[in-house]
């Protein structure tokens, strides 16, 4: 990835000392409704404004009522479909990378569910937005799933990386994946592709704390760069508490601030969503 443009925004979702990345979707709720956790801008107030997460995934309109997400880089989404829809694997573009861009976005983000009826499809969609994508510098992250068939054995190893070759092949930036059954399997998921191509692991269902922290220390082990976790995040009982620990398993300092507040509130220029400047957000930075 070249150093200015798309390179510089990329590593607004990467922390510098460790490499590592801790990148939290709130995406769900254009697919499944009201989603506990996420319901509300307040409820992701407490975790979204301590520095602890290093990017954000979100659709649009979401985007445009959130306050501060710190230094977080924002990602929007930029497709998706309702659980309601006949064919929910089949996600349809739902905006545009020039209206990311007007939303002040870091980067953008697409869902590839492949059935076999849809590969097509998804190549298609994947290869189109890439090069918009690219052509206003933003980087993209493709979330790859394969749902043709078993998950287990060597013949879901050998679809998955063909999915993953065909993602590197179309150009994306970086990869957000489910995680193999066997976390040793990791390695060779990623084989030849760690070196060049940003690999996130999604938490997927929720698991146990211990789980999700084994999840951290495999990604580590073998190359990839982090973690992209929602459910297991939002939905935790302790959200910040969670995000503390998975920072310590993944290598990454404390975060850089625990005052709550935004850049503004440093004496920085604002990175709350939706804002260009102080102005736009909801943070005193530094009033009475």
């Amino acid at each position: 990835m070249s150093i200015t443009g798309r390179g510089r925004r990329w590593s607004r979702f990467i922390e510098g000392s460790s490499g590592r990345a801790l990148i939290v979707p709130i995406d769900h709720g254009l697919t499944l409704g009201p989603v506990p956790g996420i319901d509300r801008p307040d409820d992701m107030a407490d975790w979204l404004a301590d520095d602890l997460i290093t990017g954000l995934v979100v659709h649009k309109g979401i985007a445009e009522r959130l306050g501060s997400v710190g230094n977080a880089g924002v990602m929007i989404h930029l497709n998706g479909t309702m659980s309601l829809d006949a064919q929910p694997d089949r996600k349809v573009l739902l905006t545009r990378v020039d209206a990311a861009m007007r939303l002040g976005a870091d980067g953008v983000s697409v869902q590839t569910n492949f059935c076999s009826e849809n590969v097509g499809e998804n190549l298609r969609i994947l290869g189109a937005v890439v090069d918009d994508a690219h052509e206003y510098g933003l980087p993209i992250m493709v979330m790859l799933y394969d749902k043709t068939g078993p998950q287990t054995g060597s013949e879901a190893m050998a679809r998955m990386r063909h999915f993953v070759r065909a993602a590197v092949e179309l150009g994306v930036d970086a990869i957000k994946l489910g995680a193999p059954p066997d976390l040793s399997s990791i390695g060779e998921l990623i084989d030849g592709v760690q070196a060049h191509t940003s690999v996130v692991f999604a938490g997927g269902d929720r698991k146990s704390d211990e789980q999700l922290l084994a999840l951290a220390r495999a990604a580590v082990e073998y190359g990839a760069r982090g973690l992209c976790v929602g459910r297991n995040v939002f939905q935790h009982g302790d959200p910040r508490r969670m995000l503390q620990e998975l920072r310590k398993a993944l290598g990454m300092p404390g975060p850089r601030a625990a005052d709550g507040g935004c850049e503004g509130a440093r004496g920085g220029a604002c990175r709350c969503v939706g804002s260009s400047n102080v102005t736009g957000c909801n943070h005193r930075h530094g009033s009475s």
